[in-house]
């Protein structure tokens, strides 16, 4: 009989995980990106600067933000259906934050930072958290991309790798996920952008993995005696079609891939950027145990509402019955106590 983990749902900021140390064996994440996407609900958080400082807040930045497009089939746009002349005409502006005038700290979103370097920051102070929460043994797969400023791409990816590894991170892949039905693009003078990066990263040289869950079909003159040879590293996936509140679910087969490759049944997988709750729906399907954090998962109707509904289609029963087995759902203000994982069906 199979093990049903269900997905614990937690209201809490990813620099503050609420998690004991060393608890978790596998992090799959897509984090915001920068200057990509505004999320629903209250997002902002006041990041650097004194503890102790009274902020004295300055005048809030913003930029002009053209509507997200969506996954739906056949293309789409999250609030409008158009053209890219469309979607630049319903153009809303975008809060960059504010600072500090006395002692620097950021107030904003993660994700809309000013500057690149400091999004790139950012970034570390949490990666920093879940290097804490993560086992000795484990892996975190990072997805990630890039933005164009000015005609020119940011570099985002490549600037968070080395961060992370002068961080003390051990890179250990670049994954490229690419996608064979990429979201079309109007411009003339240079490709339609049609991948995404995922980082492996590891606290240490020796880590779990499942080196049978790597290997893929080939009939190529590498395959083993198996039929199979060791997966590449280029991942042809296409987008999966979503319609909900949330725009930016990436699809199933990549934390499939992750979790059965760096984990373990039983296994506590994270998502510190749950959203709609594709990673814990599949460490669910996996017989894994999973945690996943969100400012959005109010108790009010926000993501988590997307995320029990996924659930719930898997189980195919009301959740509403179930919540003694495990779909919990924790409420803002975000915990302060770190828990211990336990060892049956749910936390």
């Amino acid at each position: 009989m199979q093990d049903i983990h269900i997905p614990t749902l937690i209201c809490a900021d990813a620099r503050r995980i609420p998690l004991a140390d060393s608890t978790v064996q596998c992090v799959v994440t897509s984090p915001p990106y920068w200057q990509l996407r505004q999320y629903d609900g209250e997002q902002d958080g006041v990041w650097g600067g004194s503890s102790d400082c009274n902020h004295q807040w300055g005048e809030e930045r913003k930029i002009r933000q053209s509507p997200q497009r969506d996954h739906a089939r056949g293309g789409g746009f999250a609030k409008t259906r158009g053209n890219e002349a469309a979607r630049r005409g319903m153009a809303f502006d975008a809060s960059q934050g504010r600072f500090c005038t006395l002692c620097g700290a950021w107030n904003g979103c993660y994700g809309f930072e000013p500057t690149i370097q400091l999004y790139v920051e950012h970034t570390i102070e949490i990666m920093r958290e879940i290097r804490r929460v993560l086992r000795d043994d484990g892996v975190v797969f990072w997805n990630i991309t890039d933005t164009l400023r000015d005609k020119g791409l940011s570099a985002v990816p490549q600037r968070i790798a080395i961060a992370a590894i002068d961080d003390g991170w051990i890179l250990r892949d670049t994954i490229i996920w690419a996608k064979p039905n990429p979201m079309p693009e109007s411009v003339r003078d240079r490709l339609t952008r049609s991948h995404e990066t995922i980082f492996m990263l590891a606290k240490n040289p020796q880590y779990y993995w499942n080196t049978e869950a790597s290997r893929e079909g080939a009939t190529s003159k590498d395959a083993g005696t198996d039929g199979k040879r060791n997966m590449r590293n280029v991942w042809t996936i296409p987008t999966q079609p979503f319609r909900g509140a949330h725009f930016a679910p990436f699809p199933e087969e990549i934390p499939r891939r992750c979790i059965s490759m760096a984990s373990k049944p039983g296994d506590v997988i994270l998502d510190p950027f749950g959203g709609s709750g594709t990673t814990g729906k599949v460490a669910m399907e996996l017989e894994r145990r999973s945690v996943l954090l969100d400012l959005n998962y109010t108790g009010n109707g926000g993501y988590e509402t997307l995320a029990r509904q996924r659930f719930q289609k898997f189980l195919s029963r009301d959740l509403a019955t179930t919540e003694k087995a495990g779909a919990v759902t924790i409420l803002c203000p975000i915990p302060t106590a770190t828990f211990q994982p336990g060892d049956g069906t749910s936390f």
